[in-house]
Order: structure tokens, then C-alpha cells, then sequence
């Protein structure tokens, strides 16, 4: 099994217990911008009885032989990111979105979830993620992914998981 690693063989994984075997699976995505890296986008709905709503949108590349971040050869098939991508997809909640700034826990692919775009060696996958809960503040992925109540963080310092 492949360990992904943000800003080396990926720019996002995605989590859900029931895809992976539970572990992240890294994605490319595309929105590459040569200062600052690529892309996701979120929208904050704020609602008049005081709820939020998020929706994080990102781009993935799907290709045979991609570059990494770090340079290297992207080592999935085109064909196997996009099986991946749509177990994904077919989860309504449960997903975890990181990033390399931050996390967001508890999302899902409900309502709009993807506009698939298909060249004949290329396939670029617009996703959309929303909460499907209460919405809490996106924490650091650091602290967030050290927060496994194994006794590395104190009860006020970790994440609930």
C-alpha cells in the first residue's frame, strides 16, 4: 500500500473507513498556480439560525505517468485514481478532506458532487464536498493527525476522531 505524503506524491487525500481500508489516499489537482501551489476552494454558508454550511471544491488530475510535487512519477494508473475517486464519491459522509494547510472532517459528497471531464489521455474530475454535520473550525493537519488518543496529546489539546 502506497503512503501518501502532501507536497510529495499528492497535494490532497482523502479518508473514509470504508474505502482504502481507512487510510488516506492521495490525489494531483489541478488550479497550479507556479507562487503558491494547487488548489481548493471553500465556500462558508452561514444560515439565519446560525448553522454553517461548507463546501469544498478541488480539481483532480487523473493520468497515467503524472508528476508528483516532488518531481517524481506518479505511481497510480489513471484508470485505478478514478475507481478510487468514486468510492469516494459514492459516500455521503464520513469523507476526510486534507490539505496541506488544513482539514476538513466529516464531509461528504452530497447533492453535487462531481463534473467529470473526459480527453483521451487526461480525465479532470471537478469535486464538490460538503459538511454533513455541525461545523467545526478546520484545525492544523499536524495536530488533527496526532490526535489518536494514543497519549501523544492531552484531552484539551486533541481532536475528536
Amino acid at each position: 500500500m502506497t503512503l501518501y505524503i502532501i507536497g510529495q506524491n499528492c497535494q490532497i487525500t482523502l479518508q473514509h473507513e470504508g474505502v482504502n481500508d481507512g487510510a488516506p489516499f492521495g490525489f494531483l489537482i489541478t488550479g497550479q498556480d507556479k507562487d503558491y501551489g494547487a488548489a481548493v476552494s471553500v465556500q462558508h454558508e452561514k444560515s439565519s439560525d446560525d448553522s454553517t454550511k461548507i463546501k469544498a471544491f478541488f480539481c483532480v488530475l487523473l493520468a497515467d505517468n503524472l508528476a508528483n510535487p516532488d518531481g517524481t512519477i506518479h505511481t497510480d494508473s489513471r484508470s485505478f485514481m478514478y475507481s478510487r475517486l468514486l468510492d469516494y464519491l459514492n459516500r455521503s459522509s464520513g469523507i476526510t478532506l486534507t490539505t496541506s494547510t488544513t482539514v476538513f472532517a466529516g464531509v461528504g459528497a452530497v447533492g453535487f458532487a462531481a463534473t467529470e471531464t473526459h480527453y483521451e489521455s487526461l480525465t479532470l474530475v471537478t469535486c464538490q464536498l460538503n459538511n454533513t454535520g455541525a461545523y467545526f473550525p478546520v484545525p492544523d493537519p499536524f495536530v488533527y493527525n496526532q490526535s489518536l488518543w494514543d497519549g501523544i496529546l492531552t484531552w484539551g489539546t486533541a481532536y475528536w476522531r
